[in-house]
């Protein structure tokens, strides 16, 4: 009798937390991800910024700020880069 009563409170115990935690990553996986309009303005104006980077870089260049050409031209490529496989990333 004890030991059932006992099994009971402790399962109750673990049980009441688990629960919890599971509506908790549930609503946090809502907050994570945007809505498909919010998602597109974000990537389009993420590509407008990669762009403007690989512009400033290459302009750097010509102007004979090599340094500083390669790093902000690097900075858009992968600005650029990352907004091509994150829409891929989740087809899935």
């Amino acid at each position: 009798m004890k030991q059932d009563k006992l099994f009971k409170v402790t399962r109750k115990a673990i049980e009441r937390p688990l629960e919890f935690t599971q509506t908790l990553l549930e609503k946090t996986e809502k907050v994570r991800t945007p809505s498909p309009r919010v998602d597109k303005i974000g990537r389009t104006i993420g590509a407008y910024i990669g762009i403007g980077l690989l512009l400033t870089g290459a302009f750097q260049l010509f102007v004979g700020k090599i340094p500083w050409a390669i790093g902000t031209a690097s900075a858009g490529g992968v600005t650029i880069l990352s907004n091509l496989i994150y829409p891929l990333k989740n087809k899935k």
